[in-house]
């Protein structure tokens, strides 16, 4: 009886104790977890930065946005908006203005822009046009400058965004005509563009603006001439100022400097103003026989291919008198043709200007 409570409570205390199986499963479980732990040590050591690690890393992001933003716009802080502003000088703010004309067309337009400037002390055709990186022609030509003394301080002209002249359109012109009078390649599309015409309809009288060549003649308080000049041949114009031509002496396509003129055999050649005779002479390939005069406000005249001369150097004449006759000396023309040309101040200007 005493014997079987004994072995009763024998019973229940080795059943409390924890089974040999479950103390394996956590031994096992703990060993994974520690290799685990050892094997993520060994392949990603440095996962978790240190503070000083961290501060290389933000310096390191700083530098590399440092470098991006070194090329960009500089933004004025707000204060500097009302910083007083240094003016530049006149001239220089009025090319600024023209340079940025030129990106603003040449950007979104082909239509001529024109930007005006006012003639400063100490100025000339020559350095503003030098100013504007333009010929000095395209000033003379869209400024219909017939007296280029008359180029004085106070004095506005427009200046164009590119070279190039003003053309009148005359009885029978035809867009498709004017351009290949100065180029074959322009096409008429080209000129309508240029001088944001609508369509391709013009008016005699009307001007027209014609790229990349040299070309004519001042604007309205510059535009008297110190003397009147006449036309020195009857005939045709058949060679426009300006217009591409092949020179007689060299062949060479070049930008003619005067007009052409084609008359009858024979016809007299007259002193297109009062003048000397400085020059006369004979070329077999090139000018043939001319003849040059000086006049008043430094005007300079010149004739040339005639047939005969009439005149010597040192000779005065008078506005009308005959100089020669018209002929082709100096060419292969097949016609009688005078070439023509005016200058003042070694400028050539268009002779079509002044008659």
């Amino acid at each position: 009886m005493i014997d079987r409570p004994q072995r009763r409570a024998s019973k229940d205390g080795y059943h409390d104790r924890p089974s040999k199986g479950l103390i394996w499963t956590i031994a096992l479980g703990i060993a994974i977890c520690v290799v685990v732990i050892i094997v993520w040590y060994q392949f990603f050591p440095n996962s978790q930065p240190s503070p000083d690690q961290s501060a290389l890393i933000v310096a390191s992001d700083s530098a590399k946005r440092v470098e991006v933003v070194v090329d960009a716009p500089l933004v004025l802080p707000p204060t500097a908006i009302n910083a007083p502003v240094v003016t530049a000088p006149v001239a220089e703010n009025q090319a600024r203005s023209l340079s940025e004309a030129k990106s603003l067309s040449q950007g979104s337009s082909k239509t001529i822009q024109y930007a005006k400037h006012l003639v400063a002390e100490g100025e000339d055709l020559n350095s503003i046009a030098a100013m504007y990186s333009l010929k000095t022609q395209t000033l003379i030509s869209i400024n219909q400058i017939r007296n280029i003394q008359a180029v004085k301080p106070g004095i506005s002209l427009e200046i164009p965004d590119r070279d190039g002249q003003l053309y009148t359109v005359r009885d029978g012109d035809m867009l498709s005509t004017i351009a290949r009078k100065y180029s074959p390649n322009m096409g008429w599309k080209t000129l309508q563009e240029l001088n944001g015409l609508k369509s391709e309809n013009i008016v005699v009288g009307q001007r027209l603006f014609i790229p990349d060549t040299s070309s004519s003649s001042l604007i309205q308080m510059a535009d008297i001439a110190p003397i009147q000049f006449q036309k020195p041949a009857t005939g045709s114009i058949t060679a426009l100022f300006g217009q591409p031509l092949a020179n007689p002496a060299t062949g060479t396509t070049e930008s003619l400097n005067g007009i052409l003129i084609v008359g009858s055999p024979g016809s007299a050649v007259v002193a297109a103003a009062a003048g000397n005779v400085v020059s006369a002479g004979y070329e077999v390939k090139g000018r043939g026989r001319f003849v040059e005069l000086s006049h008043e406000g430094g005007y300079r005249t010149t004739y040339c291919h005639l047939e005969n001369v009439e005149v010597k150097i040192g000779m005065t004449l008078a506005k009308g008198e005959v100089i020669g006759s018209i002929g082709t000396s100096g060419t292969s023309y097949e016609k009688p043709t005078l070439f023509f040309s005016i200058e003042q101040s070694g400028i050539a200007l268009d002779p079509s200007q002044f008659f």
